[in-house]
């Protein structure tokens, strides 16, 4: 009888899309096999065991479990506001937005075909795929009254008919610093509310990384601290609070509500 992997299994029985939604569901605990919650991705199963999740109303991904994680202590309210999803991906963040009333969501993201097949379609999703954040401004937003010809900005491909009332962040393989004074200056103004996710493997340098995990707690508050820091010159830090849910790797993330 053949054995493989809990994650490879669900993944080929469609009961998800893909396995890192696998990986993220097991790892919360979502996934039974014959009756019993398993947590390990690589747990052995066969043609015969019964695999069930038991988290199907809840959101497309993981990142829709860690914005629930910080909703209420942020006091986000979604109700009627335009969102600017930046580093959609699945549609965690897109997912959780729409089913707290938010009236439209300009999706973006660098790479393609990411989107849960049940956000696909939406009328009130405004996708961009193969979009850098940086190459989209809101038709709204003058921008700085003095900028170089040659900035990025003036070259943005993507205009955005609204300024966000409301702009969530969860970005990989790049740091916030690159893409938040692009966003402090085309794509919201003093009304708009931003809510970032850091993930300190990818604010940190190489030689502080093991694997992709930041595993010292030191050297993790330093990162936040120089964060912290670098932040005040573009926003004011109206609070912050860790995920509720870890990353897939056991990374602890931080929110900002900017």
């Amino acid at each position: 009888m053949t054995r493989e992997r809990l994650d490879k299994a669900l993944t080929e029985r469609k009961l998800v899309i893909s396995r890192s939604q696998a990986e993220s569901w097991i790892r919360l605990g979502k996934v039974t096999v014959n009756g019993k919650a398993v947590t390990k991705p690589g747990f052995f199963v066969d043609e015969k065991s019964d695999i069930r999740l038991t988290a199907e109303d809840q959101y497309v991904s993981r990142a829709g479990l860690k914005l629930a994680s910080v909703a209420d202590i942020f006091k986000l309210d979604f109700r009627d506001k335009v969102i600017l999803d930046v580093g959609s991906s699945t549609g965690g963040f897109t997912d959780y937005a729409l089913r707290h009333g938010a009236s439209k969501v300009y999706a973006v993201d660098v790479g393609t075909d990411q989107l849960h097949p049940s956000l696909i379609g939406n009328p009130k999703i405004e996708l961009h795929e193969k979009t850098d954040i940086r190459d989209v401004r809101s038709n709204e937003v003058a921008g700085p009254a003095a900028r170089s010809t040659a900035s990025r900005a003036t070259r943005a491909s993507i205009i955005i008919e609204s300024t966000p009332d409301l702009i969530v962040i969860d970005v990989s393989f790049i740091s916030l610093r690159e893409i938040l004074p692009h966003i402090h200056d085309y794509l919201s103004d003093r009304n708009t509310q931003i809510v970032a996710m850091l993930k300190p493997q990818f604010e940190a340098g190489r030689e502080q990384v093991n694997k992709g995990i930041i595993k010292n707690d030191a050297i993790r508050r330093q990162i936040l601290k120089d964060f912290e820091t670098w932040a005040h010159k573009y926003f004011v830090i109206i609070d912050k609070r860790d995920s509720g849910v870890a990353g897939a790797k056991g990374n602890q993330e931080r929110f900002y509500l900017l």
